[in-house]
């Protein structure tokens, strides 16, 4: 604590003291004088002392009751003043630790609020899996049949250039069967793609529309492919001498196709890839019975999950 005191010169004491013809009489603050007993001061003036203006004892001792008396005064004003400042610095201070209290209380919520949510999702995500676990579909046995053939047709035409060539028309038709064993979950087919070769020339293609399999049965699809007026040049005279020949002709279709189960309400997908090979031997016959060209086929699939 620092006190400050005006300075007086001694001068102009003198001559305040000396404008008054009577003595002077200076009482001494009480708190002055416990600080000073407290301190180990002897005041060496009396609580009330007179001074003479002319004697320089007097003038001294006067100065120093004058000092004891500013002191005390600024070190009582100093204490309020810091009393203030820290009564203010208390309130300041309870103020900011009760913000930081409420801030905290409000992180801790909100943790406990996330910390709730993830533990529900979480708990949602395992009864998922757990269930996808119970009753995960088993994979679906697909099979293929060739059923028939309308009348092979190669005949004399004109290509749009003018060219004269060999034209085809036909079209071939196949069972799709889909055996589901699963009790919960249909199959969606997604877009069966068909192609027709002879050797590797494709000379004819379709794409099925969008199909479902029922669960716990089996389901049968009509598939076609064909072709109309198609200009097959060269190919076509050895389509030709091929059926003429007595040996048959070979023909390839080509499926292709994917399934899959939605389980969980379509959150997790089941998928699977299907490819399929037919052989066609064509024979120059036509099956009146069957309403179809003769024909003898060879049919495999595979099925893989991915």
């Amino acid at each position: 604590m620092s006190l400050t005191m005006s300075r007086i010169d001694v001068s102009e004491e003198e001559a305040l003291f000396r404008s008054y013809p009577y003595a002077l009489y200076f009482v001494q603050s009480p708190s002055a004088v416990s600080h000073a007993y407290e301190s180990g001061y002897q005041s060496p003036l009396p609580s009330e002392t007179t001074f003479n203006p002319n004697n320089t004892s007097h003038q001294e001792a006067n100065r120093l009751a004058l000092f004891r008396y500013s002191s005390s005064h600024g070190s009582n004003n100093s204490f309020l003043h810091i009393h203030k400042k820290n009564k203010s610095c208390d309130e300041t201070l309870e103020y900011n630790v009760d913000q930081n209290c409420q801030e905290i209380n409000r992180n801790v919520v909100e943790d406990d609020d996330d910390e709730i949510f993830w533990r529900l999702v979480l708990s949602i995500m395992i009864a998922l899996i757990v269930f996808y676990i119970a009753a995960k579909p088993p994979k679906p046995r697909v099979s293929i049949k060739m059923t028939g053939i309308s009348p092979f047709g190669l005949g004399e035409g004109v290509d749009t250039s003018g060219v004269t060539t060999k034209m085809l028309t036909c079209n071939c038709s196949m069972d799709l069967i889909i055996d589901n064993k699963s009790k919960l979950f249909g199959l969606h087919i997604h877009n069966p793609a068909l192609k027709m070769f002879f050797g590797k020339l494709p000379f004819a293609m379709s794409r099925g529309a969008e199909l479902y399999a029922g669960s716990d049965g089996s389901t049968l699809f009509k598939l076609t492919v064909g072709t109309r007026n198609k200009a097959m040049y060269s190919a076509g005279r050895n389509m030709e001498d091929l059926l003429k020949s007595g040996k048959g002709l070979p023909l390839m279709i080509k499926l292709s196709f994917t399934s899959n189960f939605n389980v969980v309400w379509g959150f997790i997908h089941q998928k699977y890839h299907h490819d399929a090979q037919c052989l066609l031997l064509l024979e120059n016959t036509y099956d009146k019975k069957h309403r179809t060209q003769t024909f003898k086929s060879t049919c495999i699939i595979s099925s893989f999950s991915h």
